[in-house]
This record gives structure tokens, sequence and C-alpha cells, in this order.
């Protein structure tokens, strides 16, 4: 449960098809702490609304009527530079990964999301983090971490009946230490989307929602694993 202490998030929805805009305006206005602004079915019109409203989160559709969506997140940048910007496609978003953070965007989200992975990016996104859709580890692992993920098998460990890669035990282990994400990204030397991309994949390998959860069964299982060695 939010706190009703909790700042409102003021949340712009760009998509021109009306039913997902409109299931998506449904969802989030179940919610007391996020306040749909304004909807768009088009670049021009979300300029607009930008211009007048200055939302906390635009939530921008990758392919619309008179804009690439990667081309919007500059103008509305312009606009207001403190919008923070989450994609939503619902396709193969590899070739507009690059583009869009690069450009300033927050994350990405596929179109068949649930409705908390689509509240847990707005709130991720208004505080500044970056928040990608766990069914799109496939295409971005090579674009949001580069070399860091190997085409080649690499080795792994078996936690909680999964498999972490060295990174993401590294990553844990850091988390564990009391480390932010902003903090591990220093310490490692690696850009903060990357960390908040190795979260989400730890969360979703360990089936919890939290850090909290995700260090107490990895500490556990390491524990026990090493009773066992």
């Amino acid at each position: 449960m939010v706190s009703s202490s909790v700042k409102t998030i003021r949340v712009v929805v760009v998509d021109d098809h009306t039913l997902f805009a409109e299931g998506t305006v449904s969802l989030l206005s179940s919610e007391s702490y996020i306040s749909v602004v304004g909807t768009a079915k088009n670049g021009g019109d979300c300029l607009n609304i930008v211009k007048v409203e200055h939302p906390d989160v635009v939530l921008l559709d990758i392919n619309l009527p008179d804009f690439c969506g990667t081309d919007l997140i500059e103008k509305i940048k312009e606009l207001d530079s403190n919008v923070s910007i989450i994609m939503l496609t619902g396709q193969n978003p590899e070739e507009y990964v690059n583009a869009s953070l690069n450009k300033g965007a927050h994350g990405f989200l596929l179109k068949d999301c649930t409705k908390t992975e689509m509240t847990t990016a707005i709130i991720q996104a208004s505080s500044g983090k970056y928040y990608f859709s766990q069914n799109m580890a496939q295409y971005l692992r090579s674009v949001i971490v580069g070399e860091e993920i190997s085409t080649n098998i690499i080795e792994t460990e078996k936690i909680h009946g999964t498999s972490l890669t060295p990174k993401e035990i590294e990553i844990i282990d850091l988390i564990a230490q009391g480390l932010r994400n902003r903090e591990i990204a220093a310490t490692l030397g690696i850009k903060n989307r990357t960390v908040d991309f190795h979260v989400s994949n730890i969360l979703s390998k360990l089936g919890v929602k939290s850090r909290l959860e995700a260090v107490l069964i990895y500490t556990k299982e390491k524990v026990e694993s090493a009773k066992i060695g």
C-alpha cells in the first residue's frame, strides 16, 4: 500500500490505439498516487499537453501517426527536461533501445505487461530510475549491457532453482552490503541503467518483488551451499 503522504505522480498516456489508451487510463486511475493529466493520439497533441501540464512521466508509444516515439523524446525534453519517459511497444524493440536511452528515455514496457509492472515502472521513472519489462530481457541484454554479457556460454551459479550470472552475483553481493543502485554503478564502473537492468533480472529470477527478499534468499542459499561444500 502506498502512503497517502506520497506525492501524486502526474502521467500522460500517448498512444494512437484508443482501446489500449483508454484501458491504460482506467487502470492507472484506480491508483490514488497516480493522476492521468492527459492522453494523446499523436506527437503533436503530446507536446501540447506536456507544455501545459508538465507531467512527471510520459508513457510514450514508439509508433505514432506523425512521429517515431524515439524522435519525440528530445522534443518533450526541450519542453520539460524533468519529464521521465517510458517507451511502450508491442514489438521487438531492439532497434529502438539505444537511441531511446541515449535521448533520455527511462525504460521500456511491453504493451502486454501487467498493471503491477506498469505502476512499478511509473514509480521508478518518476524518481529517476530505469525500468525494463521483465519479458524484454531477450531483446535488451546485448544492447543495454553491451559486452558484459557474451553470446557464448558463461558460468552461472544456481540460486533458488535458477541461474544468476557472475555480474548478477557481484551486484547482489553489493546490495547485501547496503549499496544503492547508483552506488553499485559507481563501484563497478558501469551505467546506472545497467545496474537497474541487472537488479530487475535478479528479482525476476528469484521470483521476488523487493531487494530485501532477494538478499534474504540469496544469503540463505549461499550459507546452505557453504555447509554442503
